[in-house]
């Protein structure tokens, strides 16, 4: 089990390597809360691009390389490539730095949720990263219980 907390991100670097669907669903989530969200991929999805143009989203268009963790206090692996997440991931770690695999449950320090946000009530949700459904489900039922 994982205990929940939240953190202010607004001053933390937060750096997403990935630029594809779940980079995209990550970036949307985490532009609300963080400061300085950088996005380094080779190609970076429209969604992404286009929350760049109101967030302060910094976007690297290039290849992951070590020197992208310098000065970052969270780390997102969401690439569509297994290997380079866990790569991220454990240099990540010998940094010191908290990091979230997106292709491995097991190799995250933390689990992104599920946020519903109304105003100043923020809600996350999990499933200790093993039933995705029943965190949409979850999600779907408070959503519609929120709007009564």
């Amino acid at each position: 089990m994982y205990f929940p907390v939240f953190i202010d991100l607004s001053q933390k670097k937060v750096l997403v390597v990935g630029g594809g669907a779940i980079a995209s669903r990550r970036v949307g989530t985490l532009s609300g809360f963080a400061g300085h969200i950088t996005v380094q991929a080779l190609e970076i999805s429209e969604e992404i691009r286009s929350l760049a143009a109101h967030f302060p989203i910094v976007l690297r268009r290039e290849a992951f390389s070590p020197e992208a963790l310098l000065g970052m206090d969270l780390v997102l692996a969401a690439t569509n490539d297994p290997e380079l997440n866990c790569r991220i991931a454990k240099l990540s770690r010998e940094q010191g730095i908290p990091v979230n695999v997106c292709s491995k449950k097991e190799e995250c320090d933390f689990f992104f949720p599920s946020v519903i946000q109304r105003g100043d009530l923020v809600i996350g949700i999990n499933a200790s990263g093993k039933n995705h459904s029943l965190v949409k489900k979850t999600r779907q039922e408070l959503e519609e219980f929120l709007e009564k």
